[in-house]
């Protein structure tokens, strides 16, 4: 991963030759950028003219008054006190630099779901772990239940990753200490699994029907303060699904009669003396036989509980085993001299006199990372929770600091992100509240993170697509919180947070997006002045959905190409005119009228993650209207393009298009062969609407060219590489496609009954024509049913079709393994 700096407000990414000040783009010659990159790569450091003169200006002569002049440049931008001179020397550069490169890790896996390939070793519960794995195998509902620190969440994930190969449709954990106490379970399951929920559905409803046929493990964690909600999802689940299962952790158990309760005792004395001792020694200290001895009477005190044993560990190389345990035993004497203390208190007073060893700006930093719902970066926290009497560097420290003391855990792959845990988290956030920042720290979250996707919207036009997607994309997790909370109390934000966002949800997120798009829309201002951040909301809202609403994303790139223009925004104008046109999926004069002014706007030097759009929307009109030589000329502009600016995503986006040309072109093997190219571009890609899109594709690439068998081995393959996503991921424009299959299956009720679901998928989402290759599908398809059928009979199977709904429509359209003699069937009972 490349290198890249803050400083003050502002940000540098020398690779990219970017500079950003507060999410803007900073205009810099390119001598000055030379010149600032040097100096910011050696802060601090005095550099003489001559040693600058021969960097920036290598190789080529010019007047010494160059280098002044573009000091003095420099100083304009970032302020007088930037860059110090140093009479007769040369310069220093004199603001304090936070170096944030270096942060990816190696050996990143993904599978189906959001559980680790692997974790660290565990200590201890192995028994536990193991009855489990039974459990797993026979109950559909499991509640863990133990006190706070005792290893609840550390056990769920162990199980999680051993039993991951079973589900087919993975395993997913949804952490519910991230919601407040009250807030709606099902609709954070749904997020997590990226499976959108229509803002006036019922999302327990909504979430039962789309996981009736899946194979998955649903985990919900720390669940004890939402206990009511999660037993109504939990039961809803079990009941409503063939093959999900739920595992719960909480303090509480949820009295549900499926619920089998495993409670987890403190940890045994050799397994609490094993965790002291491995985590002592990797904080530092030197461990001997005889503090085995001594730790027992340590661990005895801590009652076996897991956080506090850790928390004591970081402290030992600083106290030692007697000092560490006298200076718990006289708390503890303080506190409670005439009674043991309970197992709550002993994590209390752990927690307690770790707080108490710290400094003033460590508790302070300590109580604000309480905000981050999950994971964090050591760049978002600067950013959320510096100020003038804290600034970024100090908080870098401070978080580095609480790692030492094992306050806050390290997550190293894909990314080095930090986190709480959960107890010390909501520890840190009774803090919060006794300091009355809580209100005021969020709203610092959310305006931190605005900063944060303001940069990243600006840095995807030019940064390579892999290298920035993996720097911001882990930020999502922090982004749906604070957008919730930016709905209730800062809609200006929440505005704004969705907008800079989209370059990065779009690509995998969709669904989780969805209903924040919805949302803001209805809260939008008639009035609201034509800003740039309104502008790039509704070129947000066009992209969230786009090909899923098409109507509505014309509406809104129409608003978004209005409010650019008056802005006079030549790429934001390009960007939503090109999406407008490209909603309309098919030629005609509204949608050539838009790319005939968007081309005209159009600026040949403008990244690849601007023109491809274009060229890829012209290719599509070009195929609807039959012109398949102008179409494939615009593919393959579309195509060199991106692999000139290696936009990964982008070649692939071209390629499946060039496919899809060639077979309405009536090249039926070429489409083929380009279709299974394309499969193997996904084939380590993870779940997203293009990699449905480039499956379906094909399949009716192959029923067209008589592989129905391998068409059919398409459709199972498919169904499980997207697992529950299959339901939100543009599936409606290939039931046709799909129901095609069922008729050469012999399957030809149920293949009526998706013709009459496609009929009514196009009219619900505002479709009126469809694309070649759909259009020929669909003449086959009804021609087809209606010589089988008879007409009395297809009216009636196609009507039982349109009153499906779209999550019933597509099980069926992928229930290839078992006789479906109904729509009713799909639905079943557990």
């Amino acid at each position: 991963m490349t290198t890249h700096y803050r400083f003050g407000d502002f940000k540098l990414l020398p690779a990219e030759r970017l500079l950003f000040r507060r999410g803007s783009e900073v205009p810099l010659t390119a001598r000055a950028f030379a010149l600032l990159t040097e100096l910011v790569e050696r802060a601090g450091q005095l550099l003489s003219r001559n040693e600058l003169m021969q960097r920036v200006w290598a190789g080529v002569v010019v007047e010494d008054n160059n280098l002044a002049v573009q000091v003095a440049a420099l100083r304009k931008v970032l302020g007088a006190d930037a860059i110090t001179t140093i009479a007769g020397c040369g310069y220093r550069f004199a603001l304090e630099v936070v170096d944030l490169g270096g942060d990816q890790e190696d050996g990143a896996l993904q599978g189906r779901g959001n559980v680790p390939a692997r974790l660290p070793a565990m200590v201890g519960r192995e028994v536990e772990l193991a009855e489990l794995r039974g459990l797993l195998a026979h109950v559909s509902l499991i509640t863990l239940c133990g006190a706070p620190g005792v290893g609840k969440t550390r056990l769920a994930q162990a199980l999680a990753v051993e039993t991951h190969a079973q589900f087919a449709d993975g395993v997913w954990w949804v952490d519910l200490a991230a919601l407040p106490a009250g807030a709606p379970v099902a609709p954070a399951v749904a997020r997590t699994l990226s499976l959108h929920v229509a803002p006036d559905a019922d999302a327990l409803a909504t979430l039962t029907a789309r996981l009736a046929a899946a194979s998955t493990l649903i985990v919900l964690d720390n669940a004890e303060h939402l206990a009511d909600d999660t037993a109504r999802v939990a039961a809803a689940l079990v009941r409503g699904t063939r093959h999900t299962s739920v595992l719960v952790t909480s303090q509480v158990p949820l009295h549900l009669s499926e619920e089998r309760l495993v409670r987890l005792a403190p940890l045994a004395l050799p397994a609490a003396v094993q965790l002291l001792a491995e985590r002592a020694v990797g904080a530092g200290a030197n461990w001997t036989a005889a503090d085995a001895s001594r730790a027992e009477a340590l661990c005895r005190a801590l009652d076996g509980n897991a956080l506090a044993i850790e928390l004591a560990a970081a402290r030992i190389d600083a106290l030692g085993i007697d000092g560490l345990t006298e200076r718990l035993q006289q708390r503890l004497t303080l506190l409670a001299p005439s009674v043991h203390a309970s197992r709550r208190n002993a994590l209390a007073l752990a927690l307690d006199w770790s707080h108490e060893l710290l400094t003033e700006r460590e508790r302070i930093v300590l109580r604000r990372l309480a905000v981050f719902p999950g994971a964090f970066s050591l760049e978002t926290a600067a950013l959320v929770l510096g100020d003038d009497m804290l600034p970024a560097p100090r908080v870098i420290e401070a978080v580095l600091a609480l790692v030492d003391r094992s306050l806050v855990s390290v997550e190293r792959a894909p990314l080095r992100r930090y986190r709480l845990l959960e107890t010390m988290r909501l520890y840190a956030l009774d803090k919060l509240n006794a300091a009355g920042e809580v209100s005021a720290t969020r709203r610092r979250l959310a305006s931190g993170l605005r900063w944060r996707f303001d940069e990243a919207y600006e840095e995807s036009w030019h940064a390579p697509s892999d290298d920035w997607r993996v720097r911001h994309e882990a930020e999502l997790d922090t982004l749906w919180p604070a957008l919730d909370w930016a709905l209730k109390h800062e809609i200006e934000i929440a505005e704004a947070l969705f907008a800079s966002s989209w370059p990065i949800w779009e690509m995998s997120h969709h669904a989780q997006a969805r209903p924040y798009a919805e949302a803001l829309a209805r809260h939008f201002e008639p009035n609201h002045a034509d800003t740039p951040a309104s502008a790039r909301f509704w070129l947000s809202v066009a992209r969230c959905l786009s090909v899923d609403q098409p109507a509505l994303a014309r509406d809104a790139a129409r608003r978004a190409a209005e409010r650019y223009r008056t802005l006079c925004d030549a790429r934001g104008e390009y960007l939503a005119l090109v999406e407008y046109a490209f909603n309309w999926r098919v030629d005609g004069a509204e949608a050539r009228v838009a790319l005939t002014q968007a081309k005209a706007l159009e600026d040949p030097a403008w990244p690849a993650s601007v023109l491809e759009r274009g060229w890829s929307t012209e290719a599509t009109l070009q195929t609807s209207a039959g012109r398949y030589d102008d179409a494939r000329t615009s593919f393959t502009a579309a195509l060199e393009l991106c692999q000139r600016d290696g936009l990964h995503h982008g070649v692939l986006r071209a390629q499946l298009n060039m496919a899809d040309l060639e077979r309405a072109a009536g090249h039926i093997d070429e489409a083929v062969r380009l279709g299974e190219s394309v499969l193997a571009g996904y084939r380590d890609a993870r779940p997203s609407s293009n990699m449905a899109i480039a499956y379906t594709n094909q399949i009716g690439a192959l029923v067209e060219a008589g592989q129905a068998r391998r068409a059919r081995s398409l459709a199972l393959e498919c169904r499980r590489r997207l697992g529950a996503l299959i339901l939100d991921v543009c599936i409606w424009p290939s039931l046709d496609t799909l129901a095609l299959l069922h008729l050469d299956a012999g399957r030809i009720a149920d293949a009526a009954r998706l013709a009459g679901a496609s009929a009514r998928e196009y009219s619900m989402h505002g479709q009126a024509k469809r694309q070649p290759n759909e259009a020929r599908d669909r003449e086959r398809l009804i021609d087809a049913l209606r010589d089988e059928l008879g007409e009395e009979r297809f009216e009636l199977l196609h009507a039982q079709g349109a009153n499906m709904d779209s999550a019933l429509s597509t099980a069926l359209a992928f229930a290839f393994e078992a006789p479906v003699a109904s729509a009713a069937d799909i639905q079943g009972s557990r």
